[in-house]
């Protein structure tokens, strides 16, 4: 059988602080991040840049159809941070939640930062209870040594071996990145919100020996395996199934909601936000693990028998 997606494996380098939101927290005056980025993140960067390379002046429209075709011909995992030697996936252990082999306190002390910003009137003076807390995957970390480095985030993205936008073949590899014609649509992306404040700007950084620990199956709909248990993406709930872990509502932001045919599209990146739905969370131990799991769109996972 010919293989039908071609896998790409991607290392970015954090320019400056990453931040990636849950749901609206009413009420908060804390903004926490996701200490990963979900592939719909990577999907909704990838369209815009791909959209504006193809496009002088973009539409709605233009986002949408674009959109569709990524939908169609990429696959993305959820990107975790790199050190440049290991990767920190989530785990839920019986010493409790951990990333890669440190726990989520020293994940957080060494990767994690925040910041504090208040908006301020027309007079220059605070407005009243605008003060607010931002979270962030930051873009520098404190080795063992001392030595201050960069903090990356890996991952992989599949694509489509026939896959084209239009005429332009896309091509690529994992020192080159993904190719439309010449240009490399992976190479700068914004990526998560409070860009605003500079956050998000990520370039595309390749290194050796770092990659997933996940076997594709060659089949026309894109199947996984895993090693262990532990799943490494958001998995759609289901109400029969032992785990160990943890359970939340999903939803995303995006130019359209995919899922729905006749979603209004937005030439406003983030402006449309999808129906939220349970998923297990990335980290959750499953007990009764699948042959293999479908990896969607939007890079989460459904369970499947094969």
């Amino acid at each position: 059988m010919n293989k039908m997606w071609r896998e790409i494996a991607v290392s970015f380098k954090l320019k400056s602080p990453l931040h990636i939101g849950y749901m609206p927290f009413k009420g908060s005056v804390i903004s926490p991040t996701r200490y990963y980025v979900p592939g719909r993140n990577l999907w909704g960067a990838v369209t815009k840049h791909i959209t504006e390379y193809l496009h002088k002046n973009p539409t709605a429209e233009d986002y949408r159809n674009i959109g569709a075709i990524v939908k169609d011909n990429f696959r993305f995992s959820y990107f975790y941070v790199c050190d440049g030697i290991n990767i920190y996936f989530p785990r839920y252990t019986e010493q409790g939640l951990k990333y890669g082999n440190i726990s989520r306190s020293e994940f957080e002390h060494k990767f994690i930062g925040s910041q504090i910003s208040t908006a301020i009137d027309a007079s220059g003076t605070a407005k009243d209870e605008s003060l607010h807390e931002i979270e962030f995957i930051d873009n520098k970390f404190k080795d063992s040594n001392g030595n201050i480095r960069d903090v990356r985030i890996t991952g992989c993205v599949w694509v489509r071996e026939d896959a084209e936008i239009g005429d332009k073949k896309i091509t690529g590899s994992n020192k080159e990145g993904i190719l439309v014609e010449r240009f490399n649509v992976i190479e700068k992306l914004i990526l998560g919100g409070e860009s605003k404040y500079g956050f998000g700007h990520v370039l595309f950084d390749p290194i050796d020996g770092v990659r997933f620990a996940v076997a594709p199956c060659e089949t026309e709909e894109l199947k996984i395996k895993l090693n262990d248990n532990y799943i490494i993406a958001h998995l759609k709930y289901s109400k029969g199934v032992k785990f160990k872990g943890d359970v939340e509502l999903l939803t995303g932001r995006g130019y359209y909601d995919p899922k729905v045919s006749d979603s209004k599209a937005s030439d406003m990146p983030g402006n449309v936000i999808s129906k939220p739905e349970y998923y297990f969370s990335p980290g959750t131990y499953i007990y009764s693990s699948p042959a293999a799991y479908v990896v969607n769109w939007d890079g989460t996972w459904a369970e499947i028998k094969i």
